[in-house]
């Protein structure tokens, strides 16, 4: 119902915009011509006042419509302009504060950066729900870790709503599934509804997620799996593309994190590139 009366007033609006300023403008011509069709001087002088009352009456409203018309430029150009401003200001203070925290990660120990690693976990989940994707309703980020038996992806950072989400082991349907597209390093995974998709098939009897909606990109440097990044909603298509751009971007961060906290000769050693 709600959709039909906005296509009912969207044709309305259409409507006013075409036939409305072929009225003004011919209206009062119509006007000033009817003295001509009568002989009675009273008539015609009454015809020509009507006439003038007309042309101002058309003048007012045109230049109604077209204060209206420009404050209403006006303000969609002020929302316009206030809303980069915030979503610019909020871009720079994530990447920003981020790119700061890599630096100063980078300069510790490899055994003290991987006690530091929850920590900029967090603030890479925390820096996606509070800053890059505020509009989303009751939005929910997750940094998940690759186990060192790999079959686990074990969550390590969290940020916005509710608790972190548990954990992903192997031997159950979503454990096996995000395991094998984690280990290969799948591309990013972004779901709109999740009960018009095959998630909702693999459902255990009683599981009742608190999302409907999520994006999930592999956290891989170098053909080399380390966990996700994930981000969930309980709205369907809750999520635009250039979201889906900033938690790939997020997940750069955290695999250079995870890249710079683990040796080489173990990721050698380690089994987790793929085909």
């Amino acid at each position: 119902m709600t959709g039909e009366r906005s296509t009912v007033d969207r044709r309305r609006r259409r409507a006013g915009a075409v036939v409305w300023p072929i009225v003004v403008a011919t209206a009062p011509t119509a006007a000033f011509q009817l003295p001509n069709l009568v002989t009675a001087p009273s008539v015609k002088v009454s015809l020509v006042v009507f006439g003038l009352v007309v042309l101002s009456a058309a003048v007012v409203v045109q230049v109604v419509r077209a204060r209206r018309t420009a404050a209403s430029v006006a303000a969609a150009a002020a929302v316009a302009r206030s809303t980069e401003l915030e979503q610019g200001t909020a871009v720079r203070y994530a990447f920003g504060q981020l790119a700061t925290r890599l630096v100063r990660f980078a300069e510790l120990r490899r055994a003290a950066r991987r006690q530091e690693l929850p920590a900029f976990a967090d603030r890479i989940a925390v820096a996606l729900a509070f800053y890059l994707l505020p509009g989303v309703p009751d939005v929910r980020a997750n940094v998940y870790q690759l186990s060192a038996d790999l079959r686990a992806l074990e969550p390590i950072g969290h940020g916005g709503a509710e608790d972190t989400a548990g954990v992903f082991r192997a031997g159950t349907p979503y454990g096996d599934r995000n395991l094998d597209w984690v280990l290969v390093g799948g591309g990013p995974r972004v779901v709109g509804d999740r009960l018009a998709e095959v998630d909702v098939d693999e459902d255990l009897p009683g599981f009742e997620p608190r999302y409907r909606s999520y994006v999930s990109v592999v956290i891989r440097s170098e053909e080399y799996s380390f966990g996700m990044l994930t981000v969930d909603s309980p709205a369907p298509d809750a999520f635009t593309d250039l979201d889906a751009k900033y938690v790939a971007m997020m997940a750069s961060f955290m695999a250079i994190a995870f890249s710079l906290a683990s040796s080489f000769p173990e990721r050698d050693r380690n089994p987790r590139k793929g085909p």
